[in-house]
């Protein structure tokens, strides 16, 4: 009676008896780390493994469509069946291939770039640009007549920026503004026309 606890700490005794761990716990624990400790390796093994399957997949189908493409491209490259071959131009259509063709290997942009040339280095203000292509029906030799108009400041500014423009090229008007351009510093009061026609650029 005298060893007995009284019922007060019974209540005050938060932690609980003592367990004890039974034996078999332990060999499961262990056994447990055993297995983790063993799939490991196998589970990096095949991931490695399904990585490199993945790389042999991407790798076939670029050599497939590589093939494909050079398959392709050799198809592209013979000769065309009589079947597929285009008939010859005669008459109106040759001429107007030739004019086609003439009107491509024209130098457009060389010709652009001279005029704007010109006026910069004159201090002449582009006012018109057009083109005349109906002497390129004429000959093959033959090129476009271009008529320009520019805002000049005089007589010499005119004549100046028409032999920039090209030595063929023609001053065929030149009249005062009614409202005279301002450009910066630089007053242009005059307006000429310049031809330049059937010369090779």
């Amino acid at each position: 009676m005298g060893t007995r606890q009284p019922a007060w700490a019974d209540q005050l005794d938060f932690v609980g008896p003592r367990v004890r761990t039974a034996r078999w716990s332990w060999v499961c624990l262990l056994a447990g780390v055993v297995a983790v400790a063993w799939v490991i390796p196998e589970v990096n093994e095949a991931q490695a493994e399904l990585a490199q399957a993945h790389a042999d997949v991407a790798r076939l189908r670029r050599a497939a469509h590589q093939a494909d493409v050079v398959r392709r491209a050799v198809a592209v490259g013979q000769p065309a069946t009589p079947a597929d071959a285009a008939p010859p131009l005669t008459g109106d259509a040759a001429r107007q291939a030739a004019q086609l063709a003439q009107w491509l290997a024209y130098p457009w942009l060389k010709q652009l770039a001279r005029v704007e040339a010109a006026a910069q280095a004159e201090q002449a203000v582009m006012l018109s640009f057009s083109l005349d292509l109906s002497p390129l029906a004429s000959r093959p030799d033959a090129w476009p007549e271009m008529r320009l108009a520019a805002a000049v400041r005089d007589d010499v500014a005119a004549l100046r920026w028409t032999q920039t423009l090209s030595p063929q090229a023609q001053l065929l008007s030149r009249e005062r503004l009614s409202t005279p351009i301002t450009v910066g510093a630089a007053t242009f009061e005059w307006r000429v026309e310049a031809l330049l026609g059937g010369a090779t650029p």
